[in-house]
């Protein structure tokens, strides 16, 4: 097991084991105890994708299938691994799943950077777990081991792509329980490259990392890095990269539940899967539960539906307005912002990152990117919580891909996030401007999508 160092704490052996202080039991939970640093974070097995093990070529293949412009030709070729760890949710042991994604080719004299890289959402049940997928799911970690980078990506817990299936839900958007799988993932990464598997790389890993997510990931991103100094003192976070996050989620589904948007489906799935994460089983007070689809009782069954097949896409509901989906009493609550008027107000609240109890403590360097035309994370409803945020001494820069969409502003955007990751591993010279940029052509935009 990786040993774990306690931060600024000289005195104490190095096998002392780290007592979490993330504040947990929120919102009238249960209560519960987290287990201290020995008892998670440990690599349990692993095993190749014998279909990633790829030359510079064939990642440069690939970079063409996505449609990512200005990648090419990469630096390295890539090699995927999925692995299994130990974690916990709610203080219960768990395992969970992800991938590990290293490059190939002559090292460079420096040692290789590491990214601990966080998926958007993919389902809510062990079928979607990224690392099951046999293609779509391992080529964004090839694609960022190719670029120079070691890589480490979870499948969030309640997502297992292999092994023994879940044992708790995976709630999206819960910033707890991504947090605590996300850094026991990092602990569990390293030491497997640092053992068991420490032939995989040529060369040797920097000591610091990069948190880098996308969509749910950017979320996940920017919890992971609140909760490090809670749960994971030992970890050195060098910068942070949070790609359309939906970092406050007060503003999303306040708009959710005041026009129809594409946000309005989706918070529903995600606020009924924060329910099961904080006990709260009375779909009723969320979700309506008439004719024809009686969500409040259908829902659950959508959320666990198939154990070999992530479906998502193949659901099909035809309704055209808030009041359709959610409760009367919820719809008042939510169109006037009151979150103490019901315990899903507290939910919200607890996982949106300027209202969040987890204390701050300490910054880091962090890049947002936004997408022009996101109808999901609509860029201006974010405006206000990142001035909140820089308010508060968040050192960040802005990026927003002008005419872009949701997930292509992730893509259109890499060739600037990679570059502002190097440069902060490099130790350039950096003044955040904490300003909300305007519209600009990102680098990797298709020719002509720029208007």
């Amino acid at each position: 097991m990786l040993t774990l160092l306690l931060a600024c704490s000289g005195d104490v052996p190095e096998d002392e084991p780290f007592v979490p202080t993330l504040p947990v039991g929120h919102c009238d939970m249960e209560p519960y105890t987290l287990l201290d640093s020995h008892q998670t974070g440990a690599p349990l097995d692993s095993f190749f994708l014998t279909n990633f093990d790829l030359s510079p070529s064939a990642v440069d293949a690939l970079v063409g299938l996505v449609g990512v412009e200005g990648l090419s030709p990469v630096l390295y070729g890539a090699q995927v691994l999925s692995f299994r760890y130990s974690t916990q949710d709610r203080g219960v042991l768990q395992e969970s799943t992800g991938l590990l994604a290293v490059p190939t080719g002559d090292p460079p004299e420096e040692p290789w950077p590491v990214v601990l890289m966080l998926h958007g959402f993919a389902g809510t049940f062990d079928a979607c777990a990224p690392s099951r997928d046999t293609l779509i799911g391992p080529t964004l970690p090839a694609l960022l081991a190719s670029q120079g980078f070691v890589v480490i990506a979870p499948d969030y817990i309640g997502l297992n792509g292999s092994g023994e299936g879940s044992t708790s839900p995976h709630s999206p958007l819960v910033g707890e329980q991504v947090a605590i799988g996300s850094w026991d993932a990092w602990r569990a990464g390293v030491a497997l490259l640092e053992g068991d598997r420490a032939t995989v790389l040529d060369g040797t890993m920097r000591e610091d990392v990069v948190l880098w997510g996308a969509s749910q990931g950017g979320h996940a991103a920017v919890f992971t890095e609140l909760a490090q100094p809670h749960y994971a003192p030992e970890a050195d976070i060098v910068a942070v990269v949070a790609a359309t996050p939906a970092h406050d989620l007060r503003a999303i589904v306040q708009d959710a539940a005041t026009t129809w948007s594409d946000a309005t489906g989706l918070s529903a799935l995600a606020l009924a899967r924060m329910g099961s994460w904080y006990g709260e089983s009375d779909l009723t007070t969320l979700l309506t539960n008439e004719e024809p689809y009686f969500f409040a009782e259908a829902l659950p069954q959508v959320l666990d539906s198939d154990p070999d097949e992530c479906a998502f896409e193949d659901i099909v509901v035809e309704v055209s307005s808030p009041e359709e989906i959610f409760a009367v009493d919820f719809l008042a609550s939510a169109r006037e912002g009151d979150w103490d008027a019901t315990r899903w107000g507290c939910f919200i609240e607890e996982n949106s990152l300027s209202a969040t109890s987890i204390p701050r403590e300490g910054d880091h360097p962090t890049l947002f990117v936004y997408g022009q035309y996101d109808t999901l994370i609509v860029p201006p409803l974010q405006e206000p919580d990142h001035t909140a945020l820089c308010d508060a001494g968040l050192e960040t820069d802005t990026l927003q891909c002008q005419d872009a969409g949701h997930a292509d502003a992730t893509l259109w955007s890499l060739p600037e996030q990679f570059r502002w990751m190097r440069e902060r591993l490099s130790g350039e010279p950096w003044t955040p401007e904490c300003v909300f940029a305007e519209p600009a052509c990102c680098e990797g935009t298709p020719e002509g999508e720029c208007g």
